[in-house]
C-alpha cells in the first residue's frame, strides 16, 4: 500500500472513499514524514479558510489566463530571454488557476462537511477495531474528569432517559486537526458516537445528514458543537440528539 501527494490532498480534505481513507490513516500512523506533510496541508487549509477572501474570478482575468495558456510558439526561433519570460508567464497562469481552483474547492466543500466525513471515519474505525472507548464506565462522574484532564476543554457528559440506551464510556478522537471528546452509547444493537468540541458559533437548530450509510446530526449548543453519528434511523437519532443536549425531550414509545 502506497500514497502519493494527490491522495494526501484528498485525504486531508476528506474526499477519499472510506476504505481508502482508513488505509491512508493506517499508513500515516507508521510514517512520520507523511504525517508532517499532512499537518502542513491542514495548516495551509486553515490559513486559507480563515484569512483569504473569496471572490469570483473577474472575466478579464479569466480571458487573460486562457490567452496565456493557449499561446503557441511563433515560427521564429525565440531568444532565450523570450522563452524564459513566456515560460514564467505560463507558470504564473497555471499557478493562478490552481490557486483559484483550490480556494473554490475548499469553500465549496465547507468546514462542516469535511468534519462530518472525519467523524464518520472515526466512528467506523472505532467500531471495526472494537476500540469503542478509552475509558469504560457508565458513570459520567468518571468519564468527564478523564476527558477533561486530557483536553483543553471540559465536555458536557450526559445520559438522557432513553429506552434501551446504555452509556458505554468515552474516548478521544481527532476532528479538524484537534483532539476531540467522544461519548459512546449503545442504543439496542447500534453504537452511537457523540463528538463534542468547543464552538464560537451561536446556538442553532440540528442539521441531519446521511453519508456512506450513516446518519449524522450536527448542532451547536451552549458553546459546544455536537456531531452525533450512528446507523440508527435519522428521525430517532435527531430526537436522541435533542434529548441529549436539552435533557427535556420526551423519549419515543416503542421502536
Amino acid at each position: 500500500m502506497s500514497i502519493d501527494l494527490r491522495q494526501l490532498n484528498a485525504f486531508v480534505d476528506g474526499e477519499l472513499e472510506l476504505t481508502r481513507q482508513l488505509e491512508v490513516e493506517a499508513l500515516m500512523s507508521q510514517d512520520a514524514p507523511w504525517r508532517a506533510e499532512a499537518a502542513q496541508l491542514r495548516q495551509l487549509r486553515d490559513v486559507v479558510r480563515e484569512q483569504a477572501d473569496y471572490h469570483r474570478t473577474p472575466p478579464a482575468l479569466k480571458q487573460r489566463l486562457q490567452a496565456l495558456a493557449s499561446e503557441r510558439p511563433s515560427p521564429a526561433v525565440p531568444s532565450r530571454n523570450a522563452f524564459a519570460w513566456r515560460h514564467a508567464g505560463l507558470s504564473f497562469a497555471l499557478a493562478c488557476l490552481m490557486a483559484v481552483g483550490l480556494v473554490s474547492a475548499w469553500w465549496r466543500m465547507g468546514q462542516d462537511e469535511r468534519v462530518m466525513h472525519e467523524a464518520i471515519a472515526d466512528h467506523v474505525r472505532a467500531t471495526l477495531s472494537q476500540r469503542l472507548v478509552d475509558v469504560a464506565s457508565s458513570d459520567q462522574h468518571t468519564v468527564k474528569p478523564w476527558l477533561s484532564q486530557r483536553l483543553d476543554y471540559s465536555p458536557p457528559v450526559r445520559t438522557p432517559p432513553w429506552p434501551a440506551l446504555v452509556f458505554v464510556g468515552g474516548r478521544i478522537d481527532y476532528l479538524d486537526g484537534r483532539p476531540t471528546a467522544t461519548l459512546v452509547y449503545r442504543l439496542r444493537a447500534h453504537v452511537v458516537d457523540v463528538f463534542i468540541a468547543p464552538s464560537s458559533q451561536a446556538d442553532g437548530p440540528p442539521h441531519v445528514d446521511s453519508q456512506r450509510g450513516f446518519n449524522i446530526v450536527q448542532q451547536v449548543h451552549d458553546g459546544m458543537r455536537y456531531w452525533v453519528v450512528s446507523d440508527v434511523n435519522a428521525e430517532e437519532l435527531g430526537a436522541f440528539t435533542r434529548a441529549l443536549i436539552s435533557a427535556g425531550a420526551e423519549p419515543p414509545h416503542g421502536g
